[in-house]
């Protein structure tokens, strides 16, 4: 298994793990009416998130800055995995868009607080879409080496 690809994969393992943590904490808490009202869950959920971001950060840059950890193949995987990471995000902000929308359209407007969701929920869809991104890549590129 290639350094990215671990990497990736490390990075999914985390990513799920943080998700789950920021949605437990989340429900467990009282939801989105609690968070604009209690300073410590919003703490707390700034804390997992910007923590989980300065891991992936960590996890990436490690690799990145070493020469000759990163071959062509990497370098090409990693563009490609982009398109992954951009789907993901704009089917997300639709899913936002789609279900804020209907679920408000009777009072006229949404709640700010989602505002800030939807920005923490964007970031932590974009890097966990990296890492599959990646792994797809591999995925792909393996399957093309077997073909041959």
């Amino acid at each position: 298994m290639a350094p990215l690809q671990r990497r990736a994969l490390y990075g999914l393992i985390i990513g799920f793990v943080w998700t789950v943590a920021i949605i437990a904490v989340f429900i467990l808490k009282g939801g989105a009416s609690t968070f604009s009202k209690d300073q410590g869950f919003r703490l707390i959920i700034d804390g997992l998130w910007i923590g989980g971001l300065i891991a992936y950060l960590v996890l990436f840059e490690t690799i990145l800055r070493r020469p000759g950890q990163v071959d062509e193949r990497d370098k090409l995987i990693m563009d490609r995995s982009a398109r992954v990471q951009w789907l993901a995000v704009i089917i997300q902000l639709v899913a936002w868009v789609i279900s804020l929308s209907e679920s408000y359209w009777d009072q006229g407007q949404i709640p700010v607080v989602f505002l800030y969701l939807i920005f923490m929920s964007t970031l932590i869809v974009s890097t966990v879409a990296q890492s599959i991104g990646i792994l797809i890549g591999y995925r792909r590129m393996e399957g093309r080496q077997w073909l041959r």
